[in-house]
């Protein structure tokens, strides 16, 4: 075993494997801008399914991600350094297809163990419907709901890199034809969205931790008519903070706690929450013995 240290965007890596004999393993052709694809190696990191044996590609991206070529199921395949978070889309039609992360730290992208918990809540699969993937971030949330069956998703984020990952991701896992994709603060976003008559079915908020209004943006898309009835928010948030489990007619159905991560699923119940609102009133006003 050893380090690969030829190229920066491999530190971090380990590497196990046997070399052949190669001019530009050798060193005899310096200039040459990748190495050999005839060193086969198995790189040791997390995977979902052990390892992989591979050969080297040639295309990396700024975060250190490199892409690789799988030769046992011929395709290409993303695997990024030690200590990144590697982030896929985890089940239907794009089904394993890698996701790029936002360059920096600005952004924390909800984790395949984090996505495969809250889609088993909400799903795990759809009949059709549109989402909304508000801060959306590298947008992996709102590509999970297109490709477990949702017919639309809009993705908004203030970030301008953020909407350029969204959009890579977006061709990459060919859903693009699905997605429109805005650049805009949340809440100017909601009241555009509202002036085009739009309606959704499944809302993802995941604003960043500093942030406390995930309840207010709720009351806002209620207020402006955004959501379908019976529609499904999701909300990520700090697990140090407490949202109620009634907000106006939302009501929480489920909440789980992921370490530094907690998610709660709210319910659309307009309907529920007037007509309660109307026998409180009654009750007021009945005369009293």
């Amino acid at each position: 075993m050893y380090f690969n240290k030829n190229r920066p965007s491999f530190e971090g890596l380990l590497f196990m494997g046997e070399e052949k004999p190669d001019e530009e393993l050798m060193g005899k052709r310096k200039s040459s801008p990748r190495l050999s694809t005839t060193l086969v190696m198995s790189i040791i990191i997390e995977w979902p399914k052990g390892f992989l044996f591979i050969h080297i590609g040639q295309e990396y991206f700024s975060n250190g991600t490199g892409v690789w070529y799988d030769s046992f199921k011929n395709k290409y395949m993303y695997i990024e350094r030690k200590g990144d978070v590697f982030v896929r889309v985890v089940s239907g039609s794009a089904k394993g297809r890698p996701l790029k992360a936002v360059p920096g730290t600005g952004t924390r992208p909800t984790t395949d163990k984090v996505k495969e918990a809250l889609f088993s809540m909400i799903g795990p699969y759809f009949e059709g419907g549109a989402a909304l993937d508000l801060f959306a971030g590298s947008g992996g949330l709102g590509i999970e709901a297109l490709s477990r069956g949702m017919d639309k998703a809009v993705f908004v984020d203030l970030e301008s890199k953020s909407i350029e990952v969204i959009r890579a991701n977006l061709k990459a896992t060919k859903l693009e034809d699905q997605a429109a994709v805005y650049r805009n603060d949340a809440g100017r976003a909601l009241k555009a969205l509202a002036k085009r008559n739009t309606t959704f079915d499944l809302v993802f908020l995941d604003p960043p931790y500093r942030m406390k209004n995930g309840h207010e943006l709720m009351l806002t898309m209620h207020e402006l008519e955004l959501l379908t009835q019976g529609a499904t928010i999701v909300l990520e948030y700090e697990s140090k903070h407490e949202y109620p489990e009634q907000v106006g007619p939302f009501e929480q159905t489920r909440k789980a706690v992921y370490g530094e991560t907690a998610v709660s699923i709210y319910d659309y119940v307009p309907v529920a929450a007037e007509d309660e609102q109307e026998n409180r009133i009654t009750e007021e006003e009945a005369p009293h013995d």
